[in-house]
C-alpha cells in the first residue's frame, strides 16, 4: 500500500521529468539565474529613489514598474505580478505612491532585505511592515524579496496558494502577510521531506506548488488505497504523453522563430548604509 508521502514522491518526480512543467521551462531556465542580479539592482534603484524624493507618486512610469515587469517576464509563474503595484486611486491601492510614510516604509524593507543575510532579519523586517497595516501592500512583495534571498523567501501568487492548499489541506488565504508566513514554515517542512528531489532555492517547490495550482496534475488521493493510487498513476502518465506532444510542437515552433535579446535592468544599486527613514 502507497502512503501519501509515496505519492507526493511521485508527483514530485513526474514534475521534474515533465517538459512543459515550471522545472524544466522556468526554474532550469539558463536566463533565470541571470536575471537575479538586474532584478536585485532595479529594487536596490527603487530604495534609491525613495531616499532621494525623486520616486514620484504614481507607478506607471517608475523604477518600481521598471524592475516588476522584469520579474513578470520570468515565463508563466510570475505573469501577473505587476497586477498588486498598479495604482488603483478608487481603493487607494497599494497605498504606497500618495502616502509618503508609507512609501518609506516599503523602501525600508527593501533596504533591509537587500544589506542582511540572515532569516530572522528578512522575517522581522517582513513582520515590521505587516504590523503597518499598509492598504493594499500584501504578501504580493514577497515576489520582489525572492530575488534578493531565493533560499529564505518564495515566490507569491495565486496558483502557489491554491497548490499549497489542495496539496497540503490548508486554508491559507491570498493578501495576509501572517498567512503567508505560516504557508512559508509549511512549504519549508515539506521541502526538508524532499529536499533529495528539490532546492534549497525555494523557487523550485514554488513551481511544483504553482503547477498543482493551475490544475496541471491529478491530485494524489489523500486515502492512498492501493486502486486509488493506480488510477491515479494512469491520469498523471497521459498528462506526461500531453505534456510531451506539447513540449514537440514548441521546439518546432521555436525553431521557425527568430531569436530575441531580453533587455535587462541597468540601474544601479542602492548601497547598505543605513536607511534614513
Amino acid at each position: 500500500m502507497h502512503t501519501m508521502t509515496d505519492t507526493i514522491r511521485i508527483l514530485i518526480e513526474r514534475w521534474k521529468t515533465d517538459p512543459a512543467g515550471a522545472y524544466q521551462t522556468w526554474f532550469l531556465w539558463p536566463e533565470r539565474l541571470k536575471n537575479f542580479r538586474s532584478i536585485r539592482r532595479g529594487i536596490g534603484a527603487v530604495v534609491d529613489e525613495i531616499q532621494a524624493g525623486t520616486f514620484g507618486n504614481a507607478y506607471r512610469g517608475s523604477s518600481l514598474e521598471t524592475v516588476v515587469s522584469s520579474i513578470a517576464e520570468q515565463r508563466q509563474i510570475f505573469k501577473g505580478a505587476d497586477h498588486a503595484f498598479l495604482w488603483k486611486p478608487k481603493l487607494r491601492i497599494p497605498d504606497i505612491y500618495e502616502h509618503a510614510d508609507n512609501q518609506r516604509a516599503f523602501a525600508r524593507l527593501l533596504h533591509t532585505c537587500n544589506c542582511c543575510d540572515t532569516e530572522s532579519e528578512v522575517l522581522d523586517a517582513i513582520r515590521q511592515l505587516s504590523s503597518l497595516g499598509i492598504k493594499g501592500l500584501g504578501p504580493a512583495a514577497a515576489n520582489l524579496l525572492y530575488f534578493i534571498h531565493p533560499t529564505l523567501v518564495m515566490p507569491f501568487n495565486t496558483a502557489i496558494v491554491n497548490g499549497y492548499n489542495a496539496l497540503t489541506g490548508s486554508s491559507v488565504k491570498l493578501g495576509k502577510w501572517d498567512h503567508y508566513l505560516a504557508m512559508r514554515e509549511g512549504v519549508l517542512a515539506l521541502n526538508q521531506r524532499y529536499r533529495d528531489l528539490l532546492s534549497n532555492d525555494l523557487g523550485a517547490i514554488a513551481g511544483l506548488l504553482f503547477d498543482i495550482g493551475m490544475q496541471r496534475y491529478p491530485l494524489p488521493p489523500r486515502q492512498a488505497q492501493a486502486h486509488d493510487v493506480a488510477v491515479w498513476q494512469q491520469e498523471l502518465a497521459k498528462v506526461r504523453e500531453q505534456a510531451a506532444a506539447l513540449a514537440r510542437q514548441i521546439q518546432l515552433g521555436q525553431a521557425e522563430d527568430a531569436t530575441h535579446i531580453r533587455a535587462t535592468i541597468g540601474t544601479p544599486s542602492s548601497n547598505c548604509a543605513d536607511y534614513r527613514s
